[in-house]
């Protein structure tokens, strides 16, 4: 192909924006801090979910999913929080499940979606397989409060935001009774 014709500028052009990600529209569903997804992307996933467990064949028996609000109380008090949150981070995507989905949050610290859990049993397990990732000291020996709330779909017929409201609900109400709470969501 001859230098500098038409035919080579378009192949350029074609080749250069498959190669080069488009950064724009990315930013909007990975945190640049941690590496995690978007609460925008945990959200839609959240609902993807929803969807296929509301959508079974009926001779299927539905999953539990579990939705977790997580906040960091004592998150001021670092030196450095953003260290705080990417060590946070990390420890999530090393230790818990492929399948569950950690976002970074908007106003709260962290989003988890635990998918496919069998029986409330597993959903325990789960939980209490969580919480020590938090009870573990810092590389900086320091100590983290967390207060975590924790939403449930269990077949019944809703939304993704229902669930992310139903997990607040929780995160608040266990931030009332202090630090280093988790509490099921409870319309009592």
């Amino acid at each position: 192909m001859v230098k500098g014709t038409k035919l080579e500028a378009m192949r350029g052009g074609i080749s250069n924006e498959l190669r080069e990600p488009d950064y724009a529209a990315t930013s909007c569903m990975y945190d640049d801090m941690t590496g995690l997804v978007s609460y925008y992307l945990f959200e839609d996933r959240l609902q993807t979910a929803i969807y296929y467990e509301s959508h079974k064949d009926i001779r299927f028996k539905k999953n539990k999913i579990a939705v977790l609000a997580v906040n960091v109380d004592n998150i001021n008090f670092f030196d450095s929080p953003e260290t705080v949150i990417r060590e946070l981070a990390a420890r999530m995507k090393i230790y818990l499940p492929a399948n569950y989905t950690v976002a970074r949050g908007i106003r709260y610290t962290f989003w988890v979606m635990m998918p496919n859990l069998q029986s409330i049993e597993e959903v325990e397990m789960e939980l209490a397989r969580f919480r020590t990732l938090f009870r573990t000291p810092l590389k900086t020996n320091e100590r983290v409060l967390t207060s975590t709330g924790v939403s449930l779909y269990d077949g019944e017929e809703t939304k993704a935001k229902e669930l992310v409201e139903k997990a607040i609900i929780a995160l608040q109400r266990a931030q009332a009774q202090g630090e280093n709470n988790m509490l099921f969501y409870s319309q009592n």
